[in-house]
């Protein structure tokens, strides 16, 4: 419950510093104005003759942000919620006390002088790296600071979302990029999740980010044809879109500037797009209500969805910081407006709703990319209040992320948050513990069938190294790799490596990323990552004769 105040109050913070940030930058210099949020229909943008002054705003609002973030935290850089993903599964979930000031800081700036990024990923990042201090100042075990983590991040969402219940499963699924869920974090996610929607609310009221048409429910089956189609497209997208985002981030990595520089340098461009598609300044959330309810239609959508992703691409990509679920909540609105539109073109008599297709694509879109359909599906009914569009949502968030993963898994860079393993199996976090379930299993032969335990599995397993205790803690499995110029054990075969008498026991060889048995390992070679047994003092004789290299 305190980690749900914590993750409120950070967020009203950042959205008061947002706020500012706009009035300063894109209000005090260029002049322009947004379509209003909150409202059904939002009062239409005000752009000013001054419009060639955007890339004055975005280039200084980048240089700051650049200071900024590169001299006092580093972390703050980029997206947050990819930087909390990597701090939960590699970092034990410590952040650093001074990340979430510099985050909210630099974001604000970012998105404030109309940068293409999102409010999610600073939110994620505040709420987490709040978390993580609060845990540190308690002295809270590893174990616990960890889900408390991410009950952080699903506070910071649900506030800045409105969207508890989806943004409680989003922080346990965003670990992964595949059907998995890090279930152990739900009950606390959720009351975190609860708190923080319900004090924010005291603050903001209770209507959803979004607002629809009341009368807005999915009842003609026939329109399910189009809903598939805009599933399909919105799985294109999600393939297209990282290797766009990623390709830029490497080409500002190659460039031969100060990395302090480089943001300034993201926003240069962010400004020129801007000049010729104003809607892609900043989060764009007053487009998307336009698109839901104020005739915001025509081919001029699908122009948007790639300004948007180039946009969000130089701004984010560059080291600017601010978030990427905002920005695709844009880009799925535009696509499902654009979708809509044509449907109405070629088949006037389905009649479809444009408001509906906006919200579908919301979800299609980020739950596809971000490989997170289940939580995405929820939280944009939450966010729209569009419950009644739950069913065209399930299919096209499903072949959204379905399209995806087949397609997008051939490209380098595959999905939108870097930091995700495919699941629990390939999780630092669990590796040990299903060591240890996997080893009983064997040990007590209590698997009726173990034709389903593959090799690699627990060779997979086992390399993350350590000194795994079996048989009551009387033997030992462990792993070792032969560095190059290993003298004593390469070239020889397992056999004579390890004579026999001695108490250790080769199990796997795995070489080049092929598991090898014994058998067929042949001479060991440079590189080999050896899997071994033992009883403990063969384990220690081996410590000892490889000068205790053998993986802690």
């Amino acid at each position: 419950m305190l980690v749900g105040i914590l993750g409120a109050v950070g967020a009203r913070v950042f959205i008061w510093m947002l706020e500012w940030g706009g009035r300063i930058f894109l209000g005090g210099i260029v002049g322009y104005t947004a379509p209003s949020t909150g409202t059904m229909y939002p009062a239409p943008p005000y752009v000013p003759w001054t419009i060639w002054l955007i890339p004055v705003s975005t280039t200084l609002g980048g240089l700051i942000c650049g200071l900024l973030v590169y001299t006092f935290a580093p972390e703050a850089e980029g997206h947050g919620t990819d930087a909390a993903i990597a701090s939960y599964l590699y970092r034990g979930s410590l952040v650093r006390p001074i990340v979430p000031l510099i985050k909210a800081v630099a974001s604000s700036i970012t998105i404030g002088s109309g940068g293409a990024a999102g409010r999610e990923g600073p939110a994620a990042q505040i709420g987490s790296g709040a978390t993580s201090v609060f845990c540190q100042i308690l002295g809270l075990p590893i174990a616990e600071r960890r889900l408390l983590v991410l009950a952080g991040m699903a506070a910071g969402l649900a506030a800045i979302f409105r969207a508890p219940l989806g943004m409680a499963i989003f922080a346990a699924e965003v670990l992964y990029s595949g059907v998995a869920l890090e279930y152990e974090v739900l009950p606390y996610s959720l009351v975190a999740a609860v708190v923080s929607y319900a004090v924010n609310g005291f603050f903001v009221g209770w209507s959803p980010l979004f607002l629809l048409p009341s009368s807005l429910t999915f009842n003609h089956p026939l329109e399910l044809a189009a809903y598939a189609v805009l599933g399909v497209l919105a799985g294109i997208v999600g393939v297209i879109e990282p290797p766009i985002f990623y390709g830029v981030r490497d080409l500002f990595k190659k460039l031969r500037v100060p990395n302090h520089v480089k943001p300034a340098i993201g926003g240069l461009l962010m400004g020129v797009i801007g000049m010729q598609f104003p809607a892609t300044l900043a989060t764009g959330f007053g487009w998307v209500q336009m698109a839901m309810t104020a005739d915001f239609i025509g081919h001029q959508l699908i122009f948007l969805v790639f300004a948007k992703i180039l946009a969000m691409s130089v701004t984010v990509s560059s080291g600017g910081s601010g978030g990427v679920f905002g920005p695709n909540v844009y880009i799925g609105a535009m696509l499902g407006g654009w979708v809509a539109y044509v449907v109405n073109l070629w088949t006037p008599h389905l009649a479809v709703a444009p408001a509906a297709f906006v919200v579908v694509g919301m979800g299609a879109v980020f739950g596809g990319t971000a490989r997170v359909p289940l939580s995405t599906l929820i939280m944009v009914a939450e966010m729209t209040g569009g419950y009644g569009l739950i069913v065209p949502s399930m299919l096209a968030t499903t072949l959204s992320f379905l399209v995806q993963r087949a397609i997008g898994s051939n490209f380098r860079y595959s999905r939108l948050y870097e930091s995700q393993v495919e699941g629990r199996l390939d999780s630092p976090v669990h590796q040990r513990r299903l060591v240890r379930g996997v080893l009983r299993i064997l040990e007590q032969q209590s698997a009726k069938d173990l034709g389903q335990v593959s090799l690699p599995d627990l060779s997979r397993l086992l390399r993350l190294g350590g000194s795994i205790g079996i048989h009551d803690g009387q033997g030992r499995i462990f792993s070792c790799v032969l560095a190059p110029g290993e003298g004593s054990l390469v070239g020889k075969t397992w056999e004579q490596a390890l004579a026999p008498g001695n108490g250790t026991r080769l199990v796997a060889v795995i070489r080049d990323g092929a598991v090898l048995a014994p058998d067929d390992a042949g001479r060991l070679q440079e590189g080999d990552s050896l899997i071994l047994a033992g009883d403990s003092r063969a384990y220690s004789e081996f410590l000892k004769t490889r000068g205790g290299d053998a993986r802690p």
